[in-house]
């Protein structure tokens, strides 16, 4: 059943070739498989690249193969069936699980606010959410967490989905942008790092949101409730190696960036030079890392009550969601001591030693 699911996803790394290549290893490694919510590598997979090449999984005894999959939806489904062990969603889909009976809980943070603004050309006609109105707007996915987002903001208008507007999949990449300037949706709904990517090919774009859902949090690592209580030490240990990349990747972007393309090659732009993918790509890692800093209580990982409060909040508000869910069934911050439970110089000297 796993090899027949994780088919219809990308096999995004080839971490099975360089964990622990950097380390010599006296048994071997735990293989685990990590589901990121985008159909192809995008900067967000940089930080497990420099985590991998440092050898700091290999640390930890784990050998993650991280594959993706078209939307948080998606990889919440993958997560439940048992078919992976971890994911990286937006909370919205785990919310949507834990009112359907999933167990489901996220354990370690990445983003601290919403990445999923709606993007609509600055030269073009519309100006404010209310110009959206009997317009079709392009999705990343009727499975990602977009779904939920767009809904969210548009109800600033009192909009409803199918009555006021409507929802078309266009993807995350060239075509969706080609679906914004041609015309085929007024906005796009996809995510932050997609809109860096479009701006560095010249595109100009203006962004709309709404205040409820400003400063929800977003990606973050999530798994079983039962998995977790099991496998407690190996979830300490994913994270505080990922967190170690992270902070590789903010010390060093070239070099962040450098070892993305090494692992996943695919993920460079064919047809221009090096130095300016690299650039390129840097400028996104940047956007990436201005959504997911190091939280106010300087614990890497770390939720808020606040942030989770703000979700069911706004789903609830929404019709999104109709039973009840409590907040604090949806997290837990019991690991976040030990994940940080390391010497940042580690990941820093890394950075320094990577230098050109």
């Amino acid at each position: 059943m796993k090899s027949t699911i994780l088919a219809t996803v990308v096999a995004a790394s080839a971490t099975a070739a360089f964990s622990g290549s950097a380390i010599a290893q006296s048994k071997p490694l735990k293989k685990i498989t990590v589901l990121q919510p985008v159909s192809a590598p995008d900067v967000r997979f940089a930080p497990w690249a420099a985590a991998i090449e440092n050898g700091w999984f290999a640390e930890e005894g784990l050998d993650p193969e991280v594959l993706t999959a078209k939307g948080s939806i998606a990889v919440v489904q993958q997560v439940v069936s048992g078919n992976v062990q971890y994911g990286l969603p937006a909370p919205e889909s785990a919310a949507v699980g834990r009112a359907k009976g999933a167990p489901l809980v996220h354990f370690y943070s990445i983003t601290t606010r919403n990445p999923f603004p709606l993007a609509v050309l600055k030269d073009g006609p519309i100006k404010k959410l209310s110009d959206l109105k009997g317009t079709q707007i392009g999705v990343f996915s009727m499975t990602a967490t977009q779904f939920y987002t767009t809904q969210a903001i548009l109800d600033a208008e009192n909009y409803k989905l199918n009555r006021d507007y409507t929802l078309l999949d266009v993807g995350i990449g060239a075509g969706a942008l080609r679906a914004l300037e041609t015309g085929t949706v007024s906005a796009l709904s996809i995510n932050a790092l997609s809109y860096a990517g479009f701006e560095n090919r010249g595109v100009k774009l203006n962004y709309l949101t709404s205040p409820v859902v400003e400063d929800i949090l977003a990606w973050g690592l999530l798994t079983t409730e039962s998995y977790l209580k099991a496998n407690r030490a190996e979830a300490v240990g994913l994270a505080r190696a990922l967190t170690k990349g992270r902070i590789f990747c903010e010390q060093n972007t070239e070099a962040c960036i450098r070892l993305y393309f090494k692992h996943y090659p695919a993920a460079r732009t064919a047809g221009i030079p090096e130095a300016q993918a690299i650039a390129e790509n840097q400028r996104v890692l940047k956007v990436f890392q201005d959504y997911s800093p190091k939280p106010a209580s300087g614990r890497w990982g770390e939720y808020t009550k606040q942030g989770w409060e703000g979700i069911i909040r706004y789903m609830t508000n929404t019709g999104q969601i109709t039973t009840p869910v409590d907040p604090a069934s949806l997290y837990t911050n019991e690991l976040i001591k030990d994940i940080n439970a390391f010497d940042p110089a580690v990941a820093i000297n890394a950075a320094k030693k990577a230098a050109r």
